[in-house]
């Protein structure tokens, strides 16, 4: 049997530390909603109504280009949130999406019920101006670098990147907990697939990294943190 909605509210990292009547208000005003390995859901919210909660499971934002590319701007792990813009402070980037990575559980808000939440609670609405910035900085640092880093150079910063917030230590080397294909790691690179599949082949030849079960495992830190420096 699944723990009930108010003990994954409290192990999301936004929620933590909250008394009982804020952990009931947020309790009421959300419901559960489970999303299907690659469903979709709009990333400003399914009729821009709502604002979620991953509560288990992983989403990646993709951006969707007139020509069909996509390029996946973050991945989101468990206690991370999305929908958050206000709706006067959106772009006209509508054709964001966030995709389910694996059946994911997530924590469903409606939009004036979040507005009141975090007028009320203070302490939430640090936490998440603090988050929102944090991945808007890291979008726009990726961005920067796909403009004038090459592709070795993105490829070993994002696997240094996604062990950061992803990364399992085993006795083998840091296990990156995710399942990406090599279209996901272009996707994350603006890159092609065929590129990409070069790259890794020529890590794994450097014993740089090695894949297990479907998930990359970082074998030499040190040189993939000098090979996103541009050092080699």
């Amino acid at each position: 049997m699944l723990p009930d909605k108010l003990w994954y509210l409290k192990k999301i990292d936004f929620f933590k530390g909250l008394n009982d009547a804020e952990y009931d208000l947020i309790d009421r005003d959300s419901k559960a909603l489970m999303v299907r390995k690659r469903e979709s859901l709009p990333y400003y919210g399914t009729a821009k109504l709502f604002v979620y909660f991953v509560k288990k499971g992983k989403m990646k934002l993709l951006k969707i280009s007139p020509a069909g590319h996509s390029l996946i701007l973050d991945i989101l792990g468990e206690g991370t949130l999305f929908g958050e813009i206000e709706p006067e402070h959106r772009t006209d980037d509508e054709d964001i999406i966030a995709e389910a990575m694996e059946d994911t559980l997530l924590c469903m808000m409606q939009r004036d019920n979040f507005d009141r939440l975090i007028r009320l609670i203070p302490a939430l609405s640090i936490r998440i101006i603090k988050f929102t910035g944090f991945r808007l900085k890291k979008i726009q640092n990726r961005l920067v670098d796909m403009l004038y880093c090459s592709v070795k150079v993105r490829l070993a910063k994002t696997f240094l990147n996604l062990a950061d917030e992803f990364g399992v230590p085993k006795p083998d080397g840091l296990v990156i907990n995710l399942k990406l294909t090599h279209n996901d790691l272009a996707s994350l690179i603006a890159s092609t697939r065929e590129t990409v599949s070069a790259a890794i082949k020529e890590f794994r030849n450097q014993e740089l990294i090695e894949c297990k079960n479907h998930c990359f495992v970082l074998l030499n830190e040190e040189r993939l943190a000098k090979l996103a420096n541009g050092e080699e």
